[in-house]
This record gives structure tokens, sequence and C-alpha cells, in this order.
């Protein structure tokens, strides 16, 4: 033999509120899930943008490196010295005929314009240890970037970044 048993009406109001209780805390978790995730996708975009300046920034300095391999007499002689600010070639080595010392002057004008177009408030400077052959040159590239969200020693909301490299050139005679 079964027997109904009939729920009173004040359980079932509390059996209805429980549901209710748990969507609500589910509908909570499931915000806070989200809005976490949003945070993480912030700071991994943010930290992809330093990740690319800080590529460009030992690409452009190797590059660099590599112009002046190729250009092993105005390397040896110091030509690729430069200590920031403006610069300008006058002759356009990729149309008219250089001089190795003409084209150290245009390799170093459209390298610091390409730095300065890549990286934000870049500061570059190349210098050489000792005007001699093997001549040791060392690369400073210098950058900003931008962090709202943390605190560093740097000045503001930006904090500086820079690499270093260093590129020996020896030109031998008998090549």
């Amino acid at each position: 033999m079964t027997r109904n048993k009939k729920i009173s009406p004040l359980r079932a109001r509390r059996a209805r509120g429980f549901s209710m209780l748990e969507i609500l805390i589910t509908l909570f978790l499931l915000t806070m899930w989200l809005l976490a995730s949003a945070g993480v996708q912030t700071s991994s975009l943010q930290y992809t943008k330093a990740a690319a300046f800080r590529t460009q920034a030992v690409y452009l300095a190797t590059e660099l490196g590599e112009r002046m391999q190729a250009n092993k007499p105005a390397a040896v002689a110091g030509s690729y010295s430069y200590s920031g600010g403006t610069t300008s070639s006058g002759t356009n080595c990729t149309t008219a005929l250089c001089t190795s010392g003409q084209l150290a002057a245009f390799d170093i004008a459209e390298w610091s314009g390409r730095v300065n177009a890549a990286l934000p408030n870049a500061t570059i400077t190349v210098t050489p240890a000792a005007v001699a052959n093997p001549i040791t040159y060392t690369i400073f590239v210098g950058w900003t970037d931008r962090r709202t969200d943390r605190t560093y020693s740097s000045t503001g909301s930006n904090e500086a970044f820079s690499y270093t490299a260093t590129v020996i050139v020896f030109n031998d005679p008998a090549s």
C-alpha cells in the first residue's frame, strides 16, 4: 500500500526560496568569474604590447649591428657613433653611389627614424669604445611603456625599458 504524502504549503515555499537562493549565488559567482576573466584578458593585452616593444628593440639593435658588419671600413673608423637627436643623411644611398662614410650616415639616419617610429619615447645611442680595429660598439635602445596599474620607481605612470647590445667589427685589410 502506498501512501501519498502531502507537502505542507510552508515547506513548498521554503523549497522555492532555496532554489532562488542557489540561482542568485550561481549568478554572483558567474559574474565574478567573468570580471576576473576580463581582467586577465586586459593584462594579457598589456603584456603582449610590452613584449612586442622588446622584440622590436632587439630586432632594431641587431639590424644596426648587421649594417655595421656590411660597412666595415666606416664602422672601424667610428662613423656609426650616434648620441641621439635628429640626424639627416645628405645622400640617399638607395638611389646613389655613396662612400662608406656617407653610407654610415645614411644607415644611422634611416635606422634612428625607424626606432623612433617603432618605440614610444625612444632614446638611442651608439657608442664606440675606442676607434681601433677591431672596434666595439655599444648600442643602447630605450623606450617608455605605460603602466597605469603598477607602481615602480619610474616617474608617473610610465616605466622605462631598455635593451643594450654589443657589436664587435673587425675590418680585415687583406680581404
